[in-house]
């Protein structure tokens, strides 16, 4: 997937890329039903593996919060994933221990703040992706000691496995616009009701700045009546999506569309044996 805006269309279906960072994407989808970018938005939610810490060995805790409060921020933490691994969730070794298995480990005495940056790990391409999160403030003598554990994981095992956040789509929105019932008047009460950057004026003459935004511009449709309509169409949708930095936005929707793929060939294998 191209890293700055492009198109491709394969049979009928169209996808433009609008924006792609490593934490965000965006991209038009046309040519299909609401129920196909609904499979993906599900995909990408709670289908998409991650590590993520799942054991924490407390040695030595005097701060004010709990070991299971603590766990639960720790296991919380995003860290880096390798895309190639994706596949290792739930493969385990001889002794029945995950394949792929991150430790690290944290000492850390007070007065300070405990930051995700102080997990150390065995392999330092694991360090935490931020390592700016707040865990806990050490008072004076306080101590924290302990190890933890990461394994891949998925989000309908728990949250803290889930790679995409703010994951969502909406029907493309369209506008029509009939210049000749316009009142200047009531356009610039449009222009000027309507949130700053989406719609403008040209002399006497409504303009349309932000097409994939006009329908925030419901504003327009009540100053001006039948000359300027909202519409949106069913089969082109704006897709967009965020993760939390343990894996690329590229990556997190690779791995999305293949196992939708691996899902529709399992399904068309078992329909031809019926």
């Amino acid at each position: 997937m191209a890293a700055a805006a492009g198109a491709s269309e394969v049979l009928g279906l169209k996808i433009e890329i609008r924006q792609v960072t490593p934490t965000a994407c965006s991209f038009v989808v046309d040519g299909v039903h609401p129920y196909f970018v609904n499979a993906l938005r599900r995909t990408l939610i709670a289908e998409v593996p991650k590590l993520a810490i799942d054991k924490v060995t407390f040695y030595d805790n005097t701060s004010a919060l709990f070991d299971e409060i603590l766990a639960h921020r720790i296991g919380l933490l995003p860290i880096p994933t390798d895309p190639s691994m994706l596949n290792m969730k739930g493969q385990v070794d001889a002794e029945g221990r995950p394949t792929l298995l991150v430790r690290y480990t944290l000492t850390k005495e007070g007065p300070c703040t405990v930051y995700s940056g102080d997990l150390e790990p065995e392999d330092k391409s694991y360090a935490i992706v931020d390592a700016k999160i707040p865990l806990v403030e050490l008072l004076k003598d306080q101590r924290l000691i302990l190890e933890a554990e990461a394994i891949l994981g998925d989000g309908t095992q728990h949250a803290k496995w889930q790679v995409c956040q703010a994951v969502g789509y909406k029907y493309f929105p369209t506008a029509t616009m009939d210049a000749k019932k316009m009142k200047p008047e009531a356009v610039k009460l449009a222009v000027e009701r309507s949130p700053a950057g989406i719609l403008s004026m040209d002399g006497s003459k409504l303009v349309i700045l932000k097409p994939d935004e006009v329908n925030k511009a419901d504003e327009a449709e009540k100053q001006l009546g039948d000359a300027f309509k909202i519409h949106y169409d069913d089969r082109k949708f704006l897709f967009t999506f965020e993760t939390d930095g343990s894996l690329k936005a590229e990556d997190a929707l690779l791995k999305a569309v293949d196992l939708l793929k691996e899902r529709f060939v399992r399904f068309q294998e078992a329909a031809a044996d019926i």
